[in-house]
């Protein structure tokens, strides 16, 4: 009987040995590896191992595994230190990627940061509304604006930069930008010749930066004093390139002419021998002589002629 219990244990000893002998080791590869320098290696991927074997090498910022291609290099790779293990992986690709911490810890400079700081500082009133960045390199240990041009609603930059590798290169970016400001547009289509007033207008918001018009006179519109010479559409900004100031004196008008000399103050009446408009130089002809006389017309309307200072 004693012999046979020694039997039973022995057999049970021996069976719990080989479950630890010949158990089977799973290696679990995640979808994403850091490595810390450009030799992707096995402690990359198991950082417990007593050894290290090189799987490939870092070019870039990162590179890609098949499931497939990876399992293939790390079962060879594997085989010569164990002979029962499965390696079983989190997803179908996998991505190695680079990240130096010496690198990432540098105080690195925000090129965004920078040009926008740089934009307030040319033109405060300047809206921001888009600044490409795509031929600006991931990281910059150093960066000087050397330049900024402008050409309508957008600036050029011209920088020199210090990349992540130590590299000084040049580097041109470009940013969109507004300038926002009221001006008035027509409200409704209208024709050539017809004669101005506000309530054929409304106030808009426009980007000033591109559109390009000469701006009106508001007081000449609120006296009538603009005649189209061209028709509009609704919405188009009033330019005073196609409009035709109205003269206040027409020729051919009547006017009075006041002669002042020390004092002494003398009118007769004259005839208008061109269009005028108040504060002008204009040429009339005295009615009852016929003497062209010099002098600025003024509101009444009348032509004022000083003798003597």
């Amino acid at each position: 009987m004693l012999n046979r219990f020694l039997v039973i244990c022995i057999l049970s000893i021996f069976c719990l040995m080989s479950s630890f002998v010949f158990s089977t080791i799973i290696f679990h590869v995640p979808k994403e590896i850091i490595s810390e320098d450009r030799i992707f290696s096995l402690k990359d991927i198991f950082q417990d191992l007593d050894y290290d074997r090189t799987i490939s090498y870092i070019s870039g910022d990162s590179i890609t595994y098949s499931k497939e291609n990876l399992s293939k290099i790390l079962y060879g790779l594997l085989s010569s230190y164990y002979n029962n293990f499965e390696v079983s992986f989190e997803s179908d690709q996998i991505k190695i990627i680079y990240n130096d911490k010496q690198t990432a810890n540098k105080n690195n400079v925000d090129l965004l940061a920078l040009l926008e700081k740089a934009i307030n500082e040319y033109d405060s009133e300047l809206i921001i509304q888009n600044i490409d960045l795509k031929n600006a390199p991931n990281t910059a240990v150093e960066a000087e604006i050397t330049r900024i041009t402008q050409s309508n609603n957008k600036l050029f930059f011209s920088l020199y930069i210090t990349d992540e590798d130590n590299k000084k290169k040049y580097l041109s970016l470009t940013a969109e930008v507004a300038k926002f400001e009221k001006a008035l547009i027509y409200s409704k289509d209208t024709k050539r010749g017809t004669i101005l007033n506000e309530s054929m207008t409304e106030e808009a918001t426009i980007n000033s930066l591109i559109t390009t018009y000469n701006p009106i006179d508001i007081q000449l519109l609120q006296q009538g004093k603009y005649e189209l010479s061209k028709d509009v559409k609704a919405g188009e900004i009033l330019d005073s390139r196609y409009l035709k100031r109205i003269p206040d004196i027409k020729s051919g008008d009547i006017l009075t002419i006041i002669v002042e000399y020390e004092g002494i103050r003398i009118t007769s009446i004259a005839r208008a021998m061109t269009n005028g408009n108040y504060g002008e130089i204009i040429n009339v002809r005295n009615t009852e002589t016929g003497q062209i006389i010099s002098g600025k017309l003024i509101e009444g309307p009348a032509v004022l002629v000083k003798i003597g200072g």
